[in-house]
């Protein structure tokens, strides 16, 4: 049996839960990859109850979140209205700024699923194209971007844990 999922818009009302969840997932996804004391100073900064809070509330970000039939969260896009890499070609992009499914869920197309979703809301907001930046060593994101349209356009630089990385830009059009 397949099960149902709810897909909807993050409130600043859920910044508590919505903060746990991301920082719970970025830290599986990153933490066997680097030193605890980095990996800490990141999630300290972006992932603080705060900070998501203030992120649900900026009008340039909207947040959809990916819910169990029970309520539990199991994924979230964050879709942010931001300065665009020359590298992306369009006149109205937007940025995948994250995009998580929890490990449970992985290998269901649920990823795929949010993914569209995201998409389809770019679309009807009068966006044409959309860009993210990847961990250029998660190959297993790269690949699913891939299958979701996004080539790779180049390297952008990414602050993490207060030391500059080279991430893998990535991007796509919209009908």
């Amino acid at each position: 049996m397949t099960e149902a999922f709810q897909f909807r818009d993050i409130g600043p009302d859920e910044a508590a839960v919505y903060s746990r969840f991301a920082r719970d997932i970025f830290v599986a996804t990153y933490g066997p990859h680097y030193p605890a004391a980095r990996l800490d100073r990141h999630v300290g900064a972006a992932f603080s109850e705060a900070a998501q809070r203030q992120e649900l509330l900026d009008a340039r970000r909207t947040s959809i979140g990916v819910y169990t039939d029970d309520g539990a969260m199991a994924g979230f896009v964050v879709m942010h209205r931001s300065d665009t890499p020359p590298e992306v070609v369009g006149a109205r992009p937007v940025e995948v700024e994250r995009f998580y499914v929890g490990e449970a869920h992985h290998g269901a197309g649920l990823a795929m699923r949010l993914m569209n979703t995201a998409l389809a809301r770019a679309t009807a907001n009068g966006h044409d194209a959309v860009w993210l930046s990847v961990w250029r060593d998660n190959a297993r994101a790269i690949r699913f971007y891939e299958k979701a349209g996004f080539a790779r356009a180049g390297r952008i630089e990414f602050l993490f844990g207060g030391e500059m990385e080279l991430d893998t830009l990535m991007a796509r059009t919209l009908p």
